[in-house]
């Protein structure tokens, strides 16, 4: 489950539908979008450090990022100056490209990347595992969101090791765009969300041509939430904004729907052997009081010397204790399925930060 985002509309729109000090229509469509001003002045490197799991590892990434830089993002008035009759998609789309593209934050992208190229190599990362990779590291930050708050540049993300939707979003494209994947930020409007798309060559998400991406928490790619915090259900078609031209696509989607299909197979079996062991449990527990209050009545007639009484009730005793064993082992074969069920379950929703080794998991252990 995912929480409550912040609104979408990050910036302040200003309207110029006409030329006032002119006095005419202005006929000129245009939007200004803002940008990264960084001084001249030198500074210290703020360190941003994050360390998440992936794969069997637990990764470090840790990059000096010029403070004049983080600064100048925190500080930049986000908003965005619209000239004649702009549609709203356009403007958007506008917007968020500059924050994921502003040519101040290169050096950023590319300590980021140099990093996550070495761990590549160093470990054999397919370019699944690799989108995964970075894709786990985005996940990993700390989600954080405050009401009305703009969307952050991705600089002031790394730095802050904190972000909403939005925010981890636009890091997330700026990463695998320049990597060459085929990327596109997805923004729900109406549900006040954002994810990430990735091109795929299965899994897709709906229309958009793109297999989701959740960020704010660790999740399979391929696979939305099945409603964010409070209740709310993505519904709406999400406004699609390619970022970059790459054309590297997904290739495990397969995998991640298999993943995905067995865990909901798998929790759907807790519930309905949840439902039924519970009548099972109490009739069990009736059949013990029974077998207790047959079994004293027998222990007096043996002390009392009624011998005939006690071997009276010992075959009506041995059946309670037959028929008991019976829906015993019964039960506990039903509890042992549900457990194994439970276990798959378990580990799919707590190894989303590694879809190969789960995947292998899942097929070795999901009861047939």
């Amino acid at each position: 489950m995912q929480r409550t985002e912040k609104s979408l509309a990050f910036i302040i729109i200003v309207l110029f539908a006409a030329a006032l000090a002119a006095g005419y229509q202005y006929t000129r469509q245009s939007v200004v979008v803002p940008h990264i001003a960084v001084g001249i002045e030198q500074s210290a490197p703020v360190n941003a450090t994050s360390t998440f799991l992936f794969e069997k590892s637990r990764i470090t990434i840790s990059v000096p990022v010029d403070s004049a830089v983080y600064y100048a993002a925190k500080s930049t008035d986000k908003s965005v100056s619209i000239y004649g009759n702009v549609s709203e998609s356009v403007w958007v789309t506008d917007s968020y490209l500059e924050m994921v593209n502003d040519p101040a934050q290169d050096r950023m992208y590319s300590d980021l990347l140099t990093q996550f190229r070495k761990i590549r190599d160093d470990e054999g990362l397919s370019s699944d595992e690799y989108l995964e990779l970075m894709a786990a590291y985005t996940q990993s930050l700390t989600y954080e969101t405050t009401p009305d708050n703009p969307t952050k540049y991705p600089v002031e993300t790394v730095v802050e090791g904190a972000g909403d939707c939005d925010d981890k979003s636009v890091l997330l494209a700026g990463l695998l765009s320049r990597e060459g994947y085929k990327v596109a930020l997805l923004a729900f409007t109406p549900e006040s969300h954002m994810a990430l798309g990735v091109g795929s060559t299965g899994s897709l998400y709906k229309d958009t041509g793109y297999a989701y991406i959740e960020t704010t928490n660790l999740s399979y790619v391929g696979i939305p939430p099945d409603e964010l915090a409070g209740g709310v259900v993505l519904t709406s078609e999400p406004l699609v904004i390619p970022v970059g031209n790459g054309t590297i696509l997904y290739s495990s989607g397969a995998e991640t729907a298999y993943i995905h299909d067995m865990s909901t197979i798998s929790g759907q079996k807790v519930t309905t052997l949840n439902a039924q062991l519970a009548p099972i449990a109490s009739d069990l527990t009736a059949k013990q009081d029974q077998i207790a209050q047959l079994e004293s009545r027998m222990q007096a007639l043996r002390i009392s010397g009624n011998i005939g009484g006690y071997n009276a009730l010992v075959s009506s005793h041995n059946a309670q204790v037959s028929a008991y064993n019976a829906e015993l082992s019964t039960y506990r074969g039903e509890v042992a399925q549900g457990n194994a069920y439970a276990d798959v379950y378990n580990y799919i929703i707590t190894h989303a930060y590694n879809r190969k080794g789960t995947y292998e998991w899942v097929k070795a252990n999901m009861p047939a």
